[in-house]
């Protein structure tokens, strides 16, 4: 990890998706050995929007609409962009290509933002079925709408080799949905919310303290 990727976690410290965008490089690595930098930076970052109040609803009708995913990415960005502007180190080609990969992480459209947009969806499924679970205990969505998110997030993959990887976190997703009434989150979030946690450096337990 870069000393601009650790800033990074540090400007999002706090955010409940950190766990995802951590999982998110790692599987545009896993996926795509030869990343460019430019790549791992935006998988770190591409949701970084939701962190900030004011943006798009998180509870859109359906979780294909253009009008949600576009918003949410052109935010995105443009946080992104924010984030680096005037950085020692990154020059202006260089945020530019991040700005363009996380306006493209939900639809993909190049090499690298296909990587992108593939390592979202593997680290949604792999990382963010606690977050459907809190889904339909709090009421947001009924069960068959937090299944359908899952299914969206496998189905929008275009590599074969990310659908294969997919496949059985969708299938251990959907068998915690079809129990969620029974699945206990306590801790989730604030473990899936601290960097250093998820980093290794301090243990869960300075996390249950602060609860």
């Amino acid at each position: 990890m870069t000393p601009l990727e650790f800033k990074a976690l540090e400007w999002l410290d706090g955010f409940y998706e950190l766990e995802h965008l951590l999982a998110t490089r790692q599987w545009a690595v896993r996926l795509r050995p030869q990343a460019s930098p430019e790549l791992r930076l935006a998988a770190l970052v591409h949701d970084a929007e939701r962190y900030f109040p004011g943006g798009p609803t998180n509870t859109p009708r359906r979780f294909d609409d253009p009008s949600y995913l576009f918003a949410h990415s052109i935010r995105s960005s443009e946080f992104v962009d924010s984030f680096l502007a005037g950085r020692q180190g990154v020059n202006d080609e260089f945020r530019y290509q991040v700005r363009c990969l996380v306006l493209r992480h939900e639809v993909g459209g190049g090499t690298e933002a296909d990587v992108l947009q593939a390592a979202d969806s593997l680290s949604f499924l792999e990382t963010l079925p606690w977050l459907t679970v809190e889904w339909v205990q709090t009421g947001r969505y009924p069960v068959g709408m937090a299944m359908a998110k899952h299914h969206y997030m496998l189905t929008r993959m275009r590599q074969p080799e990310a659908l294969e990887y997919g496949l059985p976190l969708y299938e251990q997703a959907v068998r915690q949905l079809e129990d969620a009434a029974a699945v206990r989150l306590d801790g989730r979030r604030q473990i899936a919310s601290d960097f250093r946690l998820l980093l290794g450096l301090r243990g869960t337990e300075d996390v249950r303290g602060h609860q």
